[in-house]
């Protein structure tokens, strides 16, 4: 039952290494969407706002899913791979 709990864990830390990735890459695409309309030409107005505002959701997504990993490393690290005391 220990193995099973342990390759959770370990799947759950990739997972969530997975979405950091993800997120950040979110993040990063739309701060360059951001830069791009900052000067705000008349063939396209968008508001460059939203894309601010998108960027800063998914780098907190990306914070998020960053602090699971260490929570998950740490669980995995501390229960199941320090050795057994005599």
């Amino acid at each position: 039952m220990d193995w099973i709990f342990e390759r959770t864990i370990e799947l759950a830390a990739w997972v969530a290494f997975i979405l950091c990735l993800l997120f950040l890459g979110d993040a990063i695409m739309m701060l360059w969407q951001w830069g791009q309309n900052l000067g705000g030409d008349d063939v396209n107005p968008v508001n460059p706002a939203g894309y601010l505002t998108q960027s800063c959701l998914a780098a907190t997504k990306f914070v998020g899913a960053a602090l699971a990993l260490g929570v998950l490393a740490c669980i995995d690290h501390y229960v199941f791979d320090l050795p057994e005391e005599a």
